[in-house]
C-alpha cells in the first residue's frame, strides 16, 4: 500500500511540475511595465532622432553653397572653366566688392533649384545658405536654416 501510495504522490508531483512548465512567462504588470518605458524612451529620443535630418539638410547646403564658391573663385585664378554644381543656383550679387567688381553668389537649399517657381518638395530650407565670393575671397553669407 505504501508503494502504491508513493507512486501516487510522484505521479501528482510530476503532474504539478509539468503544469509549471507550461505556465511559465511574463504577467500583464510585468508587460506593461516595459510597453510604458518604451513609451517613455521613445518620447525622449524620437524627437531628437528627427530633428537630425534636418541638422543635415543646413549643414549639406552651406557646404554646397562654399564649395561651388571656393570652386568658381579658383577657376577665376587658374582661367579653368567652372560648371555650377547641380542643386547650387549661382547669381551676381547685388553689391559690389571692394575692388569695384561685382560680386558673385551661390545659392543652395533653395525650394526652387529647377527655376519653373513651383518647390521641390523636401529640399527648401526656411533660408537657403548663400556664398559670396568676391575676388579671390568667399564668404558664407547666409547659413541655411531649417
Amino acid at each position: 500500500m505504501t508503494t502504491l501510495n508513493s507512486r501516487l504522490q510522484l505521479a501528482l508531483i510530476k503532474r504539478k511540475k509539468s503544469k509549471n512548465a507550461l505556465q511559465k512567462g511574463f504577467t500583464l504588470v510585468e508587460l506593461l511595465i516595459v510597453v510604458v518605458i518604451l513609451g517613455i524612451l521613445s518620447g525622449v529620443a524620437l524627437p531628437n532622432f528627427l530633428n537630425q535630418a534636418d541638422k543635415a539638410k543646413v549643414s549639406a547646403a552651406n557646404t554646397a553653397a562654399k564649395a561651388a564658391a571656393n570652386a568658381f573663385a579658383q577657376a577665376s585664378v587658374t582661367g579653368d572653366a567652372f560648371t555650377t554644381p547641380d542643386g547650387v543656383l549661382k547669381g551676381t550679387g547685388a553689391t559690389a566688392c571692394s575692388d569695384g567688381t561685382d560680386s558673385t553668389t551661390f545659392t543652395a537649399g533653395s525650394p526652387d533649384l529647377d527655376g519653373d517657381d513651383k518647390p521641390i518638395a523636401g529640399t527648401g530650407l526656411a533660408t537657403p545658405a548663400v556664398a559670396t565670393v568676391c575676388g579671390t575671397g568667399v564668404t558664407l553669407a547666409t547659413g541655411a536654416t531649417s
